[in-house]
């Protein structure tokens, strides 16, 4: 067995998803209730608009909005919710975990990953929007998790090593090459990172509504146009 995973959970992992629930509960109550409703019809119009006869992938897409929110999404103050968090919280040795977790959730990393090894519950990944390499450990389970498979993913450190947040979008395996080919066209044209995941998330809904069938050839099709319908949360 590796060190990898006999390792103790630190607590600031579990302290860090906690947080990320209670922001998204903060943060959507008055007085922030008009703002998280500009930012859901934001983020959907980019990834593609879910309704409740999605399946998995609505709960999926609405936890990775909220995560989104949470962490980047600046707000009428200029600033994400998990930054107004940072500030509002003293800056003493009982709140120091907590101020901590609230810096890294900040700082996460979201972006789109090409797997490159999996071994244990430790997790190769290279960021095909940006190059950087990481080794994520994934305390929960690496099953799904396969080489050569593209992702997306939230990134956060929580003092020992890089791990995920609670979200993932695993895109088809047989469309890898056109995803990949979507992803150096999209760069070549100065498209930035959050213009490409939402092209690809899209795509995926596309292939998700289609029976997971011809991925490679819905991928290729590339982006035509958003989905049809309003935001239902």
């Amino acid at each position: 067995m590796s060190d990898d995973e006999i390792r103790a959970p630190r607590p600031e992992a579990g302290l860090i998803h906690a947080l990320l629930d209670q922001l998204a509960a903060e943060f959507a109550a008055p007085p922030f209730r008009a703002q998280i409703a500009a930012a859901r019809e934001e983020y959907f119009t980019r990834t593609g608009k879910v309704f409740e006869d999605d399946a998995e992938v609505y709960e999926a897409r609405t936890v990775a909005f909220l995560e989104w929110y949470v962490a980047e999404r600046p707000l009428a103050e200029g600033r994400s919710p998990a930054l107004i968090a940072l500030e509002r919280t003293p800056a003493d040795s009982v709140n120091a975990d907590r101020r901590m977790a609230l810096a890294r959730i900040a700082t996460s990393h979201r972006s789109l990953f090409d797997i490159a090894k999996v071994e244990g519950n430790r997790v190769e990944l290279e960021d095909v929007l940006g190059g950087a390499r990481f080794s994520v450990v994934e305390r929960r389970s690496t099953i799904g998790f396969e080489v050569g498979a593209i992702v997306e993913a939230r990134v956060v450190w929580d003092g020992a090593d890089p791990l995920f947040t609670k979200t993932f979008l695993f895109h088809p395996r047989d469309a890898r090459t056109e995803i990949l080919n979507l992803v150096d066209d999209s760069l070549m044209t100065g498209a930035g990172r959050d213009e490409i995941m939402g092209k690809l998330s899209q795509l995926y809904l596309r292939w998700h509504r289609h029976g997971h069938l011809n991925a490679g050839r819905i991928y290729k099709g590339g982006f035509t146009g958003n989905t049809a319908g309003p935001v239902v949360l």
